[in-house]
């Protein structure tokens, strides 16, 4: 049973970097982007749950919901920098540099911490770390991949589609 609860947290998790990795995905042509960014997701997954499970007794619960207005604020400008872009050179983060790549990945990765914390009394963090990673990995791969398709459907239309979805899910996070 402690599996599937694992596995069920992994995915909802990971289903933020799935939804970001689709509207990312649409304008990412190389492969090896592809996999550096799916890999630096993986990593912050792995890590953001043992960090909060070695500040389980340091954080303050205040602190923890305020996670969600972080991301609010990050995907509301991401969302409105690409609705009201030119043109999609401009829109999104340019995952060339290190600092994007980076926080992308911290940012589909902050819940997890939550996470960590919440499972620090369990004691088992190995499994739940490795499992988060592994899932994160395959939904941002995948994820990345199902928007460079939808590109080559919509064309020009995927970035503002994407920046409705990043407001959107701005909101989602703020209210939740």
């Amino acid at each position: 049973m402690y599996f599937f609860i694992t596995l069920t947290t992994a995915i909802a998790l990971s289903l933020d970097a799935f939804s970001l990795a689709i509207i990312y995905g649409t304008v990412l042509k190389e492969k090896r982007t592809i996999l550096i960014l799916s890999l630096a997701v993986g990593i912050f997954h792995f890590f953001m749950p043992f960090l909060g499970y070695l500040m389980s007794n340091l954080v303050i619960a205040r602190f923890i919901s305020n996670t969600n207005f972080i991301a609010f604020v990050i995907f509301l400008i991401l969302g409105l920098e690409m609705l009201f872009s030119k043109n999609e050179e401009d829109t999104l983060m340019n995952f060339s540099k290190l600092t994007s790549i980076l926080l992308f990945a911290f940012t589909v990765s902050i819940d997890s911490f939550s996470v960590g914390i919440a499972i620090a009394s369990s004691g088992k963090i190995f499994m739940p770390m490795c499992m988060f990673s592994t899932v994160s990995f395959l939904f941002t791969y995948v994820g990345l991949i199902i928007g460079k398709k939808i590109n080559g459907l919509f064309g020009k239309y995927t970035t503002k589609i994407g920046g409705l979805m990043l407001i959107f899910l701005s909101f989602y996070y703020l209210l939740t």
